[in-house]
């Protein structure tokens, strides 16, 4: 049933996955934002993707549930709860499947909430949506699918982060870009092990690429030791490894800056997609049709086996998925942007 505009005047959006989630929700809160024009939205999340959040241009504000820290425990849930309920919104929407945003939401004394039947969410929401997937689409789509009780229908499933002009300048000026050389981005390591190619094909791509564009390799802190000896043996010097080196800010300005993107499946691949920077998506256990890119310069790499999409949830070994994946395949993809 449809909320008339002039009850709604604040909105919470309960978005506490991961990056990915929170850049693929961009098209909810644009729908939000063309159907409650005059109200306030604020999107609550976790401390890792709040950097995210504060770059959508829908929303006007970014709250943090930081359970580990200010919110840890009953005594801090009890804050975040009266945090909320200070704040008076009038509608939640509740993005993921797990049945604390609809508790909050509830708690909170939120009139209108809105949300997945999942883990028996619907005890706590005033508008339900179906759980269940018909269909295979793509996640943009899916996030989409929580307002249908609200009757609300959007096309646009475009993605867009705000650009911070200054941060590229910092950015720039830290890496000493040139303007005149392209710089190419690979991101080699997924959320699990299943995800990512074989070292030995990621070599072969970046020897063949190295003289064509300045490569540099991201990911996480934790995976530094890893990306390191991938640029020694790809023959790379170390300043090109940037792991947990930059802010999500300055790795979205970096990834906008970039000629193309080399990556796997995982949040820098939402990234690009939001900033227009072309892709080349390696895909293996999971499915494409899901998370996949849909830019008109993106370049898609799968060979899928009869085992595929598993989504990492069996015992896998020998990796077909991926080592199927023609290294040739990649190299003449990045060309083509190149030309």
């Amino acid at each position: 049933m449809m909320i008339a505009a002039n009850e709604i005047n604040k909105i919470l959006v309960i978005n506490l996955a991961f990056i990915g989630d929170v850049i693929l929700s961009i098209p909810l809160t644009r729908a939000l934002r063309d159907t409650y024009a005059s109200a306030r939205i604020t999107m609550l999340t976790v401390p890792l993707t709040a950097p995210i959040a504060e770059l959508n241009p829908f929303i006007d504000e970014v709250r943090i549930y930081d359970k580990k820290g200010s919110h840890k425990g009953i005594i801090g849930g009890i804050e975040l709860i009266r945090e909320l309920r200070n704040e008076k919104y009038d509608l939640a929407v509740c993005m993921n499947f797990a049945v604390r945003g609809a508790i909050v939401a509830w708690a909170s004394g939120i009139k209108y909430r809105v949300g997945y039947d999942a883990q028996n969410a619907k005890w706590f929401l005033t508008h339900i949506a179906n759980s269940h997937r018909e269909t295979i689409t793509h996640e943009t789509h899916n996030h989409l699918a929580v307002l249908n009780p609200l009757e609300i229908v959007a096309q646009d499933t475009s993605l867009s982060l705000k650009k911070k002009t200054d941060v590229q300048r910092k950015i720039m000026d830290l890496l000493s870009l040139s303007t005149s050389n392209p710089v190419g981005i690979i991101c080699p390591i997924g959320s699990y092990p299943l995800k990512s190619l074989p070292t030995e094909k990621y070599i072969e791509i970046i020897k063949q690429l190295r003289s064509k564009a300045d490569i540099y390799l991201i990911g996480s802190r934790t995976e530094k030791v890893i990306l390191d000896q991938l640029a020694v043996e790809a023959g790379i010097t170390s300043d090109r490894v940037l792991a947990g080196t930059l802010s999500l800010p300055e790795l979205v300005e970096f990834i906008r800056l970039a000629k193309f993107m080399i990556t796997v499946d995982t949040g820098p691949l939402h990234i690009a997609q939001a900033v227009g920077t072309p892709v080349i998506a390696v895909f293996g256990p999971t499915d494409p049709r899901v998370w996949g890119p849909r830019g008109k310069n993106d370049v898609l790499i799968y060979e899928p086996v009869d085992c595929s999409p598993c989504w990492g949830r069996k015992e896998c070994l020998e990796h077909q998925c991926m080592m199927r994946i023609d290294s040739q395949k990649i190299v003449r993809a990045v060309e083509a942007i190149l030309r």
